[in-house]
């Protein structure tokens, strides 16, 4: 082609095998996408409700705020998301001190026990062939993933101009 509009040269992006928010979010998005079909296809909910519901069964009785931090989720996700909890009768909110605190139903917690058992399975396929010293490797770099967050979104504040 001859057109001088169009970019015919290749391979000045990124390489995917070599930068990892590819293979990171190609493994989320797979996950993710698995996990939410799975569980709407035998519980009726979707991944979002499954991350309350687990949240809710490592801390009882805590306020949405600390579910959108513990599963990085935004606060209308967590908002919609724990309303159709309610509505199912998964999940209760009392008023505590002027604080809205959510709790597990006892059907929330057997329908997250359910899903446990099916999200364990996942990950061991996911996991399958990796010996105890390769998943202390793995999860020692993801939490150094994780740490580094802090590093990426000051750059990202910088290049906004909020530093």
């Amino acid at each position: 082609m001859n057109d001088p509009d169009l970019i015919t040269e290749s391979g000045l992006s990124v390489q995917a095998g070599r930068y990892a928010p590819y293979y990171l979010s190609v493994l989320n998005n797979r996950l993710a996408w698995g996990a939410s079909q799975l569980y709407l296809h035998l519980f009726d909910i979707g991944l979002n409700e499954w991350r309350i519901l687990s949240a809710l069964r490592n801390e009882p009785g805590i306020q949405a705020l600390r579910v959108g931090e513990m599963v990085a989720m935004n606060k209308s996700v967590v908002s919609r998301s724990t309303r159709r909890l309610e509505d199912l009768g998964y999940v209760v909110a009392r008023l505590d001190r002027a604080r809205r605190l959510l709790w597990l139903t006892q059907a929330g917690a057997d329908l997250h026990d359910k899903i446990i058992a099916i999200a364990l399975q996942r990950e061991a396929a996911l996991l399958d062939g990796l010996d105890a010293g390769d998943l202390d490797t793995l999860f020692a770099l993801l939490e150094r993933l994780r740490e580094n967050l802090a590093k990426v979104d000051a750059v990202d504040r910088r290049l906004m101009g909020r530093d």
